[in-house]
C-alpha cells in the first residue's frame, strides 16, 4: 500500500494532535474534577487593589550597521 507525502503529513499531524489532547487531559484534567467552589464573599468596604510596582524603562541597546525596528 503506497501513501502519498501529503496524506502522511496528515495522518502525523492527527497523531500529534491527539497525544496532544491526552498528555493535556492527563495533565489538568485531575484538577478540574476535583475542584468546588466552598464560598463566596464580597469584598470588604474599602478593600483597596494590590500595589502596582512602579513602571520601570527598559535599556535599549544600539548595535551599530544594523537596522532599527522603531
Amino acid at each position: 500500500m503506497n501513501i502519498s507525502d501529503k496524506a502522511l503529513e496528515l495522518i502525523i499531524r492527527d497523531v500529534l494532535n491527539g497525544m496532544e489532547e491526552l498528555t493535556l487531559d492527563q495533565g489538568y484534567g485531575h484538577w478540574l474534577d476535583d475542584m468546588a467552589i466552598l464560598q463566596g464573599e464580597a469584598a470588604e468596604e474599602g478593600a483597596t487593589e494590590t500595589a502596582v510596582p512602579p513602571r520601570r524603562e527598559a535599556v535599549v541597546l544600539a548595535f551599530p550597521g544594523m537596522k532599527s525596528t522603531t
